[in-house]
């Protein structure tokens, strides 16, 4: 059986020294060709690695980086001394090399502008969607989140914005949607980012708390007008306080 043919151009190519596709990207569309398709369905298993060689007339390390491609991919499980098999992916495979690319945004002023923006349209929607769904136990979650995030006011800075960064997944979780938690991890490193430079523009905890609260309150009177009015005032804080201490280590925001 030969590989389906791939068109010029088509995803993400990888060319050897000789401008072609390398060999193992043949393997990785081959498979993925069959389970869209439905050819190949969950925990069904892949051939082997022999099979694989033959088919596709390549030796064994091929066989073996288009594999762990896929594998990243989160298409199948490969785990020594069992045969690779379609698995259902996972989101926190999808969502793995969000902090990398978060990572690199950062680097410049427009990128960190529009990871705000991002920010905003996925926890304002998070805060209306809380408000709309949240149920008795999801609002005693969050309230505990608020509570945690209280206490913390007067000890370390770290406990503050530790029990901040919780107080927000709280909210996402109600959502029971893991492509949002998912989403939230992988702003982890850079909201870590965020609340540093705005502590050293002279953020304190307890307006951002008082935030914190407003939000929680509209959220448990299932105010979906509030919510996320109160997400955004609480956003737009951040954002100016960040910018400001932004200004005054590295360089002027950018015009947006």
């Amino acid at each position: 059986m030969k590989p389906p043919t791939t068109r010029s151009g088509e995803g993400r190519s990888t060319l050897d020294r000789g401008g072609r596709r390398k060999r193992y990207e043949e393997i990785v569309d081959h498979v993925q060709l069959m389970i869209f398709s439905g050819a190949l369905g969950i925990g069904d298993q892949l051939p082997s690695e022999r099979e694989l060689m033959d088919r596709f007339g390549v030796g064994r390390s091929s066989v073996r980086e288009a594999l762990f491609a896929l594998g990243r991919m989160g298409l199948i499980s490969v785990s020594t001394g069992a045969p690779a098999r379609v698995v259902s992916p996972d989101i926190r495979v999808l969502l793995r090399d969000l902090t990398g690319a978060v990572r690199h945004l950062m680097v410049a002023p427009e990128g960190i502008r529009q990871l705000q923006q991002a920010r905003a349209l996925l926890e304002i929607g998070l805060a209306r969607e809380a408000a709309a769904r949240a149920t008795d136990e999801d609002i005693a979650r969050v309230k505990q989140a608020l509570d945690d995030n209280e206490a913390s006011i007067g000890g370390s800075v770290a406990d503050f914005e530790r029990t901040d960064l919780a107080f927000h997944y709280a909210i996402a979780t109600v959502a029971a949607n893991p492509i949002f938690t998912g989403l939230l991890n992988g702003l982890a490193e850079w909201l870590a980012e965020q609340r540093s430079t705005t502590v050293r523009a002279g953020a304190t905890p307890v307006p951002v708390f008082a935030d914190h609260k407003a939000i929680y309150e509209a959220i448990a009177a299932r105010d979906v007008v509030a919510a996320p009015a109160a997400m955004q005032r609480h956003l737009d804080n951040v954002v100016r306080t960040y910018w400001e201490g932004f200004a005054g280590t590295a360089a002027t925001p950018p015009k947006g």
